[in-house]
C-alpha cells in the first residue's frame, strides 16, 4: 500500500500536460526575394485575429503554444511584420493590413509518422483590397507523443514562412499592398 502511495504523485508528474512551443520565427530568404519586388512600398500588419475553434492540444501531451508566450495569431503577425522589416518595406505610416486566421489545424498523426499544418489566413488592406492564403505544411512528427508534439511544435515556424511565401507571391499581393 505504501508503495502505492509513493507511485501515485510520481506518476502523475510523469503524465502531466506540457506546453509544446517553437523556436522563434527566422526570416526566410526565398520570402525576402519575393518581398524585394515590392520596394518603395510602405505596408504592416496591424492585427490578426484567431480562428474561433482552435484546439491547441496535441495528443495527450499539452497545447502547442508560439514562442515568446504568444498566441499562434500573434506569432504570425510578428513574422509577416518582421518579414516587411527584413525587406525594408515595414512602415507605420503605410498601408495597413489586418488578418484573420480563418482555420488553424495540426495533425501529428498523419500516416502515423508524419503530420501538417494547415492554416487559411485572409489579408484585408486599408486601400479597400483583400485576399485570402490557404497552405498545408506536412513534415515528419515521429511515432511517440513527445516527439511528434515537439516537431509539430518546431514544424510551426517553417509551416508560417509557407503561408507568407504563398500571399507575398500571389499576384493579388501587389494590390494589397498598393497605396
Amino acid at each position: 500500500m505504501l508503495k502505492k502511495i509513493i507511485l501515485m504523485p510520481i506518476l502523475l508528474m510523469v503524465t502531466a500536460c506540457s506546453t509544446m512551443t517553437p523556436a522563434r520565427y527566422s526570416i526566410s530568404i526565398d520570402n525576402n526575394e519575393a518581398l524585394k519586388k515590392f520596394d518603395g512600398s510602405k505596408v504592416r500588419v496591424t492585427s490578426m485575429e484567431a480562428p474561433t475553434n482552435f484546439d491547441a492540444g496535441c495528443r495527450l501531451m499539452g497545447p502547442i503554444q508560439a514562442s515568446d508566450g504568444m498566441t499562434i495569431p500573434q506569432f504570425v503577425e510578428k513574422a509577416l511584420n518582421d518579414e516587411f522589416k527584413f525587406a525594408n518595406i515595414y512602415s507605420e505610416s503605410g498601408v495597413n493590413l489586418k488578418g484573420s486566421l480563418k482555420a488553424i489545424d495540426f495533425s501529428s498523426t498523419t500516416g502515423l509518422t508524419g503530420g501538417f499544418w494547415h492554416i487559411n489566413m485572409e489579408l484585408n488592406s486599408s486601400n479597400g483590397k483583400s485576399m485570402n492564403v490557404d497552405n498545408r505544411y506536412d513534415f515528419k512528427s515521429g511515432f511517440d507523443a513527445i516527439t511528434a508534439c515537439n516537431q509539430t511544435a518546431q514544424a510551426l515556424g517553417p509551416a508560417v514562412q509557407d503561408l507568407i511565401k504563398k500571399a507575398v507571391t500571389n499576384p493579388e499581393f501587389a494590390e494589397l499592398i498598393k497605396q
